[in-house]
């Protein structure tokens, strides 16, 4: 039975991780397991991250001993293997703010777990301290669903993780991508087509086309549409670095991302 991680570190993003890891489990009627990984994995650990998960976690989870895993070494190491273990269907973490929004960078762990990816791992955007709360922070399912494609690459779990979860969320679903020079503009928005018939229930709410650096593409996109998620590829070889393309999209302090590696 496959199960959805939460990989979470006790921080400010943690609460969020359980939320929407939680939500997921809910929605595809499987197992949420829990894990964190400690220079000291004793007991009194695993008992503390239990009583987090009950103070700040979302009440419909009701956690026992045996869904959280405390595991030691590499963080992404863990994850990586933890994923393994578990046939994860997703691992959901956070992403952090290393100091000033212009200087903001995705951590080290976060680029080697979407580099080694063993499941679809959904990014949960930092919240920027220097901004006052006004409640109006990222929520997944505020606006559309965005599936970033490479036409060099087969991506059918792509397409069809972010159909189903435009469908889930009542969002639309739009697919774009950031065309080779080799490809003219008409021709790409065909291919961008004919790729989501198998997996759009009816037409995409749009398709568009972008010309320029990967990664800035797809975030002025995700801006520009008010994405509130941002689906894309985990291939050996992108066009664009994962870790580059998630951080520009994060950056935006509005949508999530969800990395789908290729079957």
């Amino acid at each position: 039975m496959s199960a959805v991680i939460a990989a979470i570190d006790l921080g400010p993003t943690s609460s969020r991780v359980l939320h929407h890891a939680g939500a997921f489990a809910k929605l595809w009627s499987t197992r949420l397991r829990v894990m964190h990984v400690t220079s000291s994995p004793k007991e009194d650990v695993r008992q503390r991250v239990l009583e987090y998960c009950a103070r700040s976690g979302p009440y419909e989870i009701d956690l026992e001993d045996q869904d959280v895993a405390v595991r030691s070494g590499l963080v992404s190491d863990a994850i990586h293997r933890e994923a393994r273990g578990e046939n994860a269907a997703l691992i959901v973490m956070g992403s952090h703010n290393h100091g000033a929004l212009a200087t903001w960078l995705l951590g080290t762990t976060t680029k080697v777990v979407l580099q080694n990816a063993a499941a679809p791992v959904l990014l949960v955007p930092p919240i920027d301290l220097d901004i006052v709360d006004t409640g109006d922070r990222p929520r997944l399912t505020c606006g559309p669903v965005l599936a970033a494609i490479d036409l060099a690459e087969i991506a059918d779990h792509q397409l069809q993780m972010a159909a189903e979860i435009a469908v889930m969320a009542g969002e639309p679903l739009l697919l774009m991508t950031v065309a080779p020079q080799t490809i003219g503009d008409h021709d790409a928005a065909r291919m961008l087509r004919e790729r989501a018939q198998h997996y759009c229930h009816g037409r995409p709410h749009a398709v568009i086309v972008r010309r320029g650096r990967v990664a800035e593409e797809i975030s002025r996109c995700a801006r520009a549409e008010g994405a509130g998620l941002v689906v894309m590829g985990l291939r050996k070889r992108p066009r664009g670095r994962p870790g580059a393309i998630a951080t520009a999209v994060l950056k935006t302090h509005r949508a999530f991302v969800l990395a789908v590696p290729g079957r």
